[in-house]
């Protein structure tokens, strides 16, 4: 009888991990660490949790990513903006192996601005000026080349480089998009990449991309030089840079929200319990 009973228990204890593992992965994990933007993490952590409500969005420190165990939890890792070599010097080696190692097994990750720059094989930032950060980088999701900046020179110190950046998509139901831009680059040469779809383009600068889509291995991986994710109501008002370019992207929220929506379900991320919602 204690053989049956024992051998019961382990069945019922490996038929709950079984289940438990089966169910899908519900939280998003925003890297906020040194080099990400404390406005950047805030804005990606307030307006994921608002927008997608069947998820938990959570901030993740360097020490719990290189733990690992945040992956069998995760449908999606997003890099946010902010500083790149802080980023290289945190993750280099093991950390951007357990990023990759989770996006090839399934998992998506979704570059925003400097996020974007990271995920790229080489970076050209700011090439000829003072900022000037230029090297190879590990991830290498996208095999070619972020550079940037593309509207407006990057200031750490203040918004001045910030614009309302119109991009020109490549969806059939959303032709432009209106959405906030600061120190974002463009990814060479994307277009001829066949392994690269191009989702929109600087309007500006129509031969530019802005916003690429890839996999890698078995997972979904987007890069956006542009921050769809800011929310315009979460800026400063007060700001002499922002109360330039607020208008237009008020203006253009509901395209800003519209192609949220898009590029989160191409990183298989459902907006809504209710599959009609767009």
């Amino acid at each position: 009888m204690r053989t049956i009973a024992f051998i019961f228990c382990l069945l019922t204890n490996f038929l709950f991990e079984a289940a438990l593992f089966a169910q899908p992965a519900k939280t998003i994990y925003v890297y906020a660490d040194k080099g990400a933007g404390p406005e950047s993490v805030e804005q990606t952590l307030v307006t994921f949790s608002a927008w997608l409500p069947t998820y938990t969005v959570k901030a993740l420190d360097t020490n719990t990513l290189l733990e690992g165990t945040w992956t069998k939890h995760a449908a999606l890792f997003v890099m946010p903006g902010g500083a790149d070599l802080p980023y290289v010097e945190k993750l280099n080696g093991e950390g951007n192996k357990i990023i990759k190692d989770y996006v090839q097994n399934g998992g998506a990750y979704l570059g925003l601005c400097a996020g974007s720059y990271y995920a790229a094989t080489d970076i050209e930032f700011d090439k000829d000026g003072p900022l000037k950060v230029v090297g190879s980088r590990e991830l290498g999701f996208f095999k070619g080349k972020a550079v940037g900046p593309v509207l407006a020179t990057y200031d750490y110190k203040s918004r001045s480089g910030s614009r309302a950046a119109k991009l020109t998509t490549h969806f059939s139901t959303l032709k432009e998009a209106t959405v906030f831009y600061n120190g974002g680059g463009y990814f060479e040469n994307a277009a001829q990449d066949l392994s690269v779809e191009v989702i929109a383009t600087y309007a500006a600068k129509s031969d530019l991309a802005a916003i690429i889509f890839t996999s890698y291995g078995a997972g979904n991986v987007v890069l956006s030089g542009v921050h769809f994710e800011y929310d315009p109501n979460l800026l400063d008002p007060a700001d002499p840079d922002l109360q330039k370019i607020l208008p237009a992207l008020h203006v253009g929220d509901a395209s800003r929200k519209a192609l949220f929506d898009k590029l989160v379900d191409r990183l298989g991320i459902q907006t809504s319990e209710d599959p009609t919602h767009v």
